[in-house]
């Protein structure tokens, strides 16, 4: 064999090696990644408003990966807002869905919109389509409401001057509160949430949902915030306020003291009869009964005074959320009458039981109010017993010594039959009555007892 035959020898041996190599080579690389489809695509209608819904059909397919998700965004005045996430199952898919268009800050009406639909499959390959074409117009509402943490609510109405602009006016609030804006309420005044509703999110305010957190409002300088204006299109708020109006009853006021066990707050104060006086802080709570024997709730943050002017002993029942009073002296009749037994108590809608018979102190018995000569008023829930009266009764005495007692033979009952008793016996409430708060008025000369049933403000 020559020296050249063994050179192409050589040559051959070498080139089979690197082509077998570049075989090789080429098996281990991996297979471009499979591209999901979308086949057509349509949003409809192409005309809408922020805040409504709109319907995204679409076909999408990939021959060999299965399909992921299908991600519909908005590009509004240049803003890339996430819309939905559409889950997808199999190698292809008919899209028909709802998706809700949020309202964002600083749109102007009459807006171009864009969509985009990205479409992927479950190894990351991807298609992007854009949709154009599409108006989106503002929202405006004949109300909003301001509903805050404690549940108070204060109704938005448009300013003349912007249509974006609600304002509420003449709410006491403290300078500092927790609130949110919704677009609707339910009967029992708890935000709606099938409507908008602007809370705070990552520090700002923006639409949300059950799960979005309240805007904090503030005002420095001020004692109470008396004014509330929401701009709907930069998503802000401006508040206005001033100096606690005169006289008052504010919690700083009271001293806090325990009376059997439960929570009070206690205050000596001067009251005058038909006075309006403005309750601020949890005093203004709507959940707050105030005697209705002797005060009238006037509105959300103002009650007024009906008993005879004098100095007098309030006092809050933070466990029971009700306010009640005593006078400076001991009460006893003409002026008062005096009410004690079990199974009943004030009025309150937290907790609907009283501490039983005695008069050691405001838990113990019930201050009627005197309307007219021997004649006095007095509204209690009263907690009926199905079976047995050894817990459920009362008397009515001319003062807290035990004094003066009548028993249910001394009287005549009109109104609501629901009392019964025997000769010398308590006023027992009738087997099967409902529970519920009653109102009596008891004639003390001509000995008869009026009982209506009373609804709480």
């Amino acid at each position: 064999m020559t020296m050249r035959t063994v050179n192409k020898i050589l040559i051959l041996c070498m080139f089979s090696i690197f082509f077998l190599a570049s075989c090789e080579k080429d098996e281990n690389i991996a297979p471009p990644p499979s591209i999901p489809v979308i086949e057509a695509a349509n949003i409809s209608p192409s005309t809408f408003t922020f805040g409504d819904s709109v319907t995204v059909t679409a076909k999408v397919s990939d021959a060999v990966k299965l399909l992921a998700t299908l991600d519909v965004q908005a590009i509004i005045n240049g803003r890339t807002v996430d819309i939905q996430k559409i889950m997808l199952e199999g190698n292809s898919a008919d899209v028909n869905q709802k998706i809700f268009v949020p309202l964002i800050d600083n749109v102007t009406d009459n807006t171009e919109v864009k969509f985009q639909l990205k479409l992927t499959n479950n190894k990351n390959g991807s298609s992007v389509k854009e949709l154009t074409g599409f108006t989106g117009n503002r929202p405006y509402f004949n109300q909003l409401y301001l509903v805050t943490g404690k549940g108070e609510v204060h109704t938005l109405t448009p300013q003349a001057s912007s249509r974006d602009s609600y304002e509420a006016v003449d709410i006491v609030e403290n300078r500092s509160f927790a609130y949110k804006i919704a677009q609707k309420i339910t009967d029992g005044n708890q935000i709606d949430y099938s409507g908008l509703v602007w809370g705070e999110t990552d520090g700002k305010i923006q639409l949300v949902n059950e799960t979005g957190g309240d805007i904090f409002a503030f005002k420095s300088g001020v004692d109470i915030i008396t004014s509330v204006v929401f701009d709907n299109y930069r998503f802000t708020a401006s508040f206005s306020g001033g100096s606690y109006l005169t006289p008052n009853f504010m919690l700083d006021d009271f001293t806090e003291t325990f009376i059997d066990g439960e929570e009070f707050y206690t205050m000596e104060t001067a009251l005058t009869k038909n006075q309006e006086y403005h309750i601020y802080g949890d005093l203004a709570s709507n959940n707050i009964i105030y005697n209705p024997d002797f005060f009238e709730r006037i509105n959300a943050n103002k009650v007024k005074f009906l008993g005879e002017t004098g100095n007098y002993t309030l006092y809050y029942n933070k466990t029971r959320q009700h306010v009640v009073l005593l006078p400076e002296t001991s009460p006893a009749y003409p002026d008062y009458i005096v009410i004690t037994g079990m199974g009943i108590g004030y009025p309150s809608k937290i907790a609907k039981e009283h501490a039983g018979w005695g008069f050691g102190n405001v838990r113990n018995f019930l201050l009627t109010r005197k309307i007219s000569a021997d004649v006095y008023q007095v509204t209690m829930f009263i907690l009926p017993s199905p079976e047995q009266y050894n817990w459920v009764g009362f008397k009515p005495y001319e003062n807290t010594g035990w004094g003066g007692e009548k028993t249910y033979d001394a009287f005549t009952y009109t109104g609501l039959d629901i009392f019964e008793g025997t000769a010398g016996s308590n006023i027992f409430p009738k087997v099967g009555i409902d529970e519920g708060i009653y109102r009596l008025t008891i004639d003390w000369n001509a000995n008869t007892v009026h009982v209506e049933s009373v609804v709480l403000p």
